[in-house]
């Protein structure tokens, strides 16, 4: 969910970005925006376990945005190439998000969003992979006039997902 929150904001600032400067269609406008969060307090998790959670995250995004001529957004594809390192005081353990987000813009002002690739998937040492979201993701997003947080809804999902409560299993490893 984290990676669709980031790619919905990160879309809303390309998308106003438009309305600032011309955009010429065919040619993308590309931004790769370097990672490089160490020693991050995971206020999320932190609140769901109940005791400090700190991130480590390297990698970067590539946005890449296709226009129309008259300057609106048709396309993005923003690929993800990130490691992440969960840890407390107990326990750690390790995430990847890589892969590329494909994004349409639809005439009503939602979007579809086809996620790809290895989107959050936990590896705990000695245990190996205990949270898989390994494959594709289609969602039909739709916001809300009252400024609500967007509304992702399912359309189908190829894959290995294997579902649950992705904070509750992590406050689990991280309580050791």
């Amino acid at each position: 969910m984290r990676r669709r929150i980031v790619f919905v904001l990160a879309s809303a600032l390309l998308s106003l970005s438009l309305i600032v400067a011309p955009a010429t269609a065919g040619k993308p406008q590309m931004e790769r925006v370097p990672i490089n969060d160490v020693g991050v307090l995971d206020e999320g998790l932190t609140d769901a376990c109940g005791f400090d959670v700190w991130v480590d995250a390297t990698g970067h995004i590539t946005f890449r945005l296709m226009t129309d001529a008259e300057g609106n957004p048709k396309r993005e594809v923003n690929n993800f190439a990130i490691r992440v390192h969960f840890y407390s005081e107990f326990s750690s353990f390790d995430s990847v998000n890589v892969g590329p987000d494909r994004v349409t813009y639809l005439a009503d002002g939602s979007i579809i969003l086809a996620t790809t690739g290895n989107i959050q998937s936990i590896t705990v040492p000695g245990q190996g992979l205990v949270v898989a979201d390994i494959g594709q993701s289609i969602f039909h997003v739709t916001f809300p006039e009252d400024g609500s947080d967007p509304i992702f809804e399912l359309i189908r999902q190829p894959g290995n997902h294997t579902g649950g409560n992705t904070a509750s299993i992590a406050c689990d490893v991280l309580d050791g």
